[in-house]
């Protein structure tokens, strides 16, 4: 069944249950080395979970569940090794949107809930775009209203006990858990295991993806609308969204519109060094490259491959 939260759609199963959890992935054609993250209805639950002596990662929950935050624990007894794909650890979080809390809730278990769509597909933020690419191949979706958030939680692993690390960048920055927890915290650049969205192509639109510098969008516009018509060229930028949390709120919804639409181009402006990082990662992985001038007819010509 697909289940609404903040961040985007989800597809979600028993995470206690083998045979719940492998149908999951046949639904999504999901890389089976790509763990699941365990949703919890309530936030004492999922602290619950964290062993005694990871204060860190009980601060994290405590400080942002429910949210947008993901954390990497040891795997307990009751994480089946398909949710896990055998890894020794297991990634949680509680969704802050009341009908996916009262849906695991009264599921009675921890849920796993990865976005509700194929593999490599933009995540679903909204009933229609979940339907459009779930149809058929689940038994319900729920309708639970637009997503608030837009992209998929920010992953952290915190078991040493001693900083942060991020292994995949959500809306929660590295430095709103320093100023809340007075830790160090990084980012790691690299893909890990242990963290979905990390290691794949992701969240790729049918409707090539270039990047641009924020100064350069006007002139690349211009070039592409000299190989293309108005109406198949789609241009994302901070300002056309109204800031970088609310482009990052409504990216992949753009994306599926320039899909409904027909469209053959998006330029999406690539934000400066150091803001958005959530954001960011999302459309260098979707991208097929980042805009050169005079290069966009080759680009259009070309398979592609991420920014």
């Amino acid at each position: 069944m697909v289940i609404p939260t903040e961040t985007v759609y989800g597809l979600g199963a028993s995470a206690v249950d083998p045979g719940a959890v492998r149908a999951v992935f046949a639904a999504k054609e999901r890389p089976l080395d790509n763990p699941l993250i365990v949703h919890f209805g309530d936030s004492s639950d999922a602290v619950a979970v964290v062993p005694p002596p990871l204060g860190l990662t009980r601060a994290l929950l405590e400080a942002f569940a429910p949210g947008p935050l993901t954390v990497i624990i040891p795997a307990p007894s009751w994480a089946v090794p398909e949710v896990r794909c055998g890894l020794p650890t297991v990634a949680l979080r509680v969704p802050d949107h009341p009908l996916a809390r009262r849906i695991i809730s009264r599921a009675g278990v921890p849920v796993a809930a990865p976005s509700a769509n194929r593999s490599g597909r933009p995540s679903p933020t909204s009933r229609e775009m979940a339907w459009d690419e779930m149809a058929r191949r689940v038994a319900a979706v729920v309708d639970g209203g637009p997503c608030t958030v837009g992209i998929e939680s920010t992953v952290v692993d915190a078991t040493s006990d001693r900083d942060v690390v991020i292994l995949r960048p959500g809306t929660i920055s590295r430095d709103e858990i320093a100023r809340r927890l007075g830790c160090a915290v990084r980012l790691q650049t690299r893909g890990d295991r242990r963290s979905p969205g990390t290691r794949y192509r992701h969240y790729t639109p049918r409707v090539p993806v270039v990047l641009v510098a924020p100064p350069d969008l006007e002139r690349a516009r211009e070039e592409a609308l000299d190989l293309l018509s108005s109406g198949a060229l789609r241009v994302l930028s901070a300002g056309s969204f109204g800031g970088y949390d609310a482009y990052a709120e409504g990216v992949y919804r753009a994306f599926w519109e320039a899909e409904q639409r027909g469209c053959s181009l998006i330029l999406a402006e690539d934000p400066p060094p150091g803001l958005a990082e959530g954001l960011v990662d999302r459309l260098h992985r979707a991208a097929r490259g980042s805009y050169r001038p005079g290069e966009l007819a080759s680009v259009l010509a070309s398979p592609g491959a991420p920014a």
